[in-house]
């Protein structure tokens, strides 16, 4: 029985801290949502095309930053929209779309400018990671 006890203390502290461990890491490097480094070494740019790459990134950065501002609002606004008594799902609906358009918008904005500058090769490489260019 003292050996059952002493075996479940163990798991539970091995447990403990491997949970605390994790949610440090996250912490560090994964909860930074408006981090935008996207590693482009596998398409082998060439200097113009990495500094015209990099242009993007930073108007990106700039239109993601606004674009998350008015989503934060809209979000906001389907909060109260949930807490009224009456459920208006035109309007939630209306609100979803916009939200989406807005992010289908700054996404196909950057990847066109992005396409603009590869090569073909580049872009065969490129759309393998297209998912991670997802604005969400």
């Amino acid at each position: 029985m003292i050996r059952l006890k002493i075996l479940t203390l163990l798991c539970s502290l091995f447990l403990l801290f491997s949970l605390h461990a994790d949610s440090d890491y996250k912490d560090k490097h994964i909860d930074k949502k408006n981090h935008i480094y996207k590693n482009l070494d596998y398409l082998e740019l060439s200097q113009n095309q990495y500094r015209d790459i990099k242009e993007i990134l930073k108007e990106y950065k700039k239109d993601y930053e606004k674009f998350n501002k008015k989503r934060e609002k809209k979000e906001k606004k389907l909060q109260e929209l949930i807490s009224e008594d009456e459920f208006d799902k035109d309007k939630y609906e209306d609100i979803v779309k916009e939200i989406q358009e807005g992010a289908m918008k700054l996404e196909v904005k950057t990847l066109k400018e992005i396409h603009s500058i590869l090569s073909p090769t580049q872009r065969k490489s490129f759309s393998y990671y297209l998912q991670e260019w997802r604005v969400e």
